[in-house]
């Protein structure tokens, strides 16, 4: 492959029905569901990518949502249109409580939720015609030829309850995009869950708002 220049990013209690659950974006609260859970999320809240090349558009989701089969976790983000720009990057943050316990853990990146052990990023990947791929940045001098998803899983280790800095991923699944849908599954083994496990659970829209509402309510989901 040719050499290329890598682009660098520079800025980078309401109880629900155990069951499906399907609401509205900073509904606020702590929220039950039992197998899967649905969100709901206004177009156009997002914030551009900015890039040392400039600006790149940025992944707004409009709906997300978190399916268990049994064997494995699904999460999938349907953005308000199918990928335009040249520029990989995360769609939507993961963090999972494995315990269910705030007091054991790391913080989110606004600091007001505490208690997790694991972080994921779903991220929107690049093929370009040079033979070339990125999952987050991009490369001058090429073109995209498709694009495709990972879900990066790691979890948090260090000596500071209160950063996210440090987060080696132990596990990278493929997924795929097929038009605005953004999706990949990672199975119970590699998170270390089992049927029947209840996990507290955030999502942030990576490119939403500047501040804490970019995170969807808190769920507490037990995994079929």
């Amino acid at each position: 492959m040719n050499a290329v220049v890598a682009m660098l990013l520079t800025a980078a209690l309401c109880i629900a029905p155990p069951s499906a659950l399907s609401g509205q974006k900073h509904a606020g609260g702590v929220q039950k569901a039992v197998g899967s859970v649905e969100w709901a999320d206004p177009a156009g809240d997002i914030n551009p990518i900015n890039t040392s090349s400039g600006t790149e558009p940025g992944f707004d989701i409009v709906k997300l949502a978190l399916a268990s089969d049994g064997t494995a976790l699904k999460v999938t983000a349907t953005l308000s249109g199918p990928p335009k720009g040249t520029f990989a990057s995360d769609v939507v943050k993961i963090y999972i409580d494995m315990d269910n316990n705030a007091a054991t853990g790391y913080q989110t990146f606004w600091g007001h939720t505490p208690g997790f052990e694991l972080r994921g990023a779903l991220n929107l990947c690049i093929e370009y015609d040079n033979g070339g791929s990125a999952c987050a940045g991009g490369m001058t001098g090429a073109k995209v030829k498709n694009f495709f998803s990972t879900l990066k899983m790691g979890k948090f280790v260090g000596s500071s309850t209160n950063t996210e800095s440090i987060f080696p991923p132990f596990r990278e699944p493929k997924g795929t995009v097929q038009g605005a849908v953004v999706s990949a599954t990672v199975s119970y083994k590699d998170l270390g869950v089992k049927p029947g496990q209840t996990i507290r659970v955030v999502a942030v829209e990576s490119n939403g708002p500047s501040d804490e509402t970019a995170e969807f309510p808190v769920v507490l989901l037990t995994l079929k």
